[in-house]
């Protein structure tokens, strides 16, 4: 990874506060390009039949979380969730060493749990595929309105810089001009 442009040469590689959970052998991997939540098996666990890629979901006191399936020779089997990547704007190792510390103490405190939902995944592929929001309190999505008029005429006409930031492209009909 040397002279890559993503490494931060400040940084070295650090396994710390890697400790038996009920999702297997968590702790945080410090490198030069990211800091990531790891988890190891623990003895008995079988992730052979796991393929490599997939995801899988854990709940902690702070809420859910993603890992990936991986592998790497000389280690074997293991799951990661990025933190940082890259970690450009970490000054140094002590700096690295505080910011995983501080992600292990807040995975496993509840008062970090997100009150809406413990993942936005789902809300935001429910926003992307334009299905309405069930939390009559959250903020509401722009959709846009439906073409009235060819694609060759929209090109054509003037668009004022106020619409164009609003995102009045298609000519709402209710808009003010």
């Amino acid at each position: 990874m040397a002279d890559i442009p993503v490494l931060n040469p400040a940084l070295e590689v650090k396994a710390i506060g890697f400790h038996r959970s009920a999702a297997g052998c968590l702790g945080v991997l410090i490198t030069p390009w990211f800091i990531n939540l790891v988890l190891l098996p623990c003895e008995g666990d079988d992730w052979q039949e796991r393929p490599i890629g997939s995801s899988h979901t854990y709940n902690f006191p702070s809420g859910s979380y993603q890992f990936l399936m991986a592998e790497e020779k000389g280690i074997g089997r293991f799951q990661s969730c990025s933190l940082l990547s890259p970690v450009l704007e970490l000054p140094d190792q002590a700096t690295a060493l505080e910011v995983a510390c501080a992600a292990l103490g807040a995975l496993v405190d509840p008062r970090h749990r997100d009150s809406e939902s413990s993942t936005h995944a789902g809300e935001i592929a429910q926003r992307w595929h334009g299905q309405a929001d069930e939390n009559p309190n959250a903020p509401s999505v722009h959709k846009p309105a439906p073409a009235a008029a060819s694609d060759e005429s929209l090109i054509e006409r003037p668009v004022s810089r106020r619409d164009l930031l609003r995102g009045r492209l298609l000519g709402d009909p209710g808009s003010a001009r």
